[in-house]
């Protein structure tokens, strides 16, 4: 009777441990930031690339500053290669080398803020909301403002994995189910 008590303990054990380490540690993946996050490239001087996705943001239905000066003049390094100037939510895309993709992850990381397809920040998806991300393109009228075609508006799931491309306007809406 008494090894059948062990047996079980131990089965006991070994499950509460299996589970607490599952839920208590951190994906090691999900929760590092990405490596252009880090990256410096200094200034705009000896540039390979250069270019200008757009983000927007709106949390249950109020849009969501984008502050200037993301990846400036952050400490050690006077300019990360994902970095905004103003918080019009233009990114500006800039490496010292051609052909490095850059994905929406790490302008959220240089950011600080939390982004995947859970939610933003600290607004998360659960029973009574959800996170969407729609793709679109955008231009330039003769007069200098913004036109964005709603005809060419597509929804996307790849969230932090998307790959930021010149004249990308990327909407990410936190909102209520309907």
């Amino acid at each position: 009777m008494k090894s059948g008590n062990v047996i079980l303990g131990s089965i006991a054990f070994f499950t509460l441990a299996f589970v607490f380490l599952t839920f208590s540690t951190t994906d090691s993946v999900s929760e590092q930031p990405h490596p252009l996050a880090n990256e410096c490239v200094g200034g705009h001087s000896g540039l390979a690339e250069h270019y200008h996705p757009m983000v927007v943001i709106s949390v249950l239905g109020n849009d969501v500053e984008i502050p200037g000066d993301i990846g400036i003049n952050q400490p050690g390094c006077a300019m990360r290669p994902l970095h905004t100037h103003d918080t019009s939510g233009k990114i500006h895309v800039e490496f010292k080398e051609s052909g490095v993709e850059a994905p929406l992850k790490a302008f959220f990381d240089t950011w600080g803020k939390h982004m995947d397809e859970n939610g933003f920040d600290e607004y998360r998806v659960d029973e009574n909301h959800e996170f969407l991300m729609f793709l679109n393109n955008y231009s330039y009228d003769q007069n200098g403002n913004l036109i964005i075609d709603p005809e060419t508006r597509q929804q996307v799931y790849n969230f932090e994995n998307l790959i930021l491309e010149d004249r990308q306007y990327i909407e990410l809406v936190f909102r209520e189910k309907a």
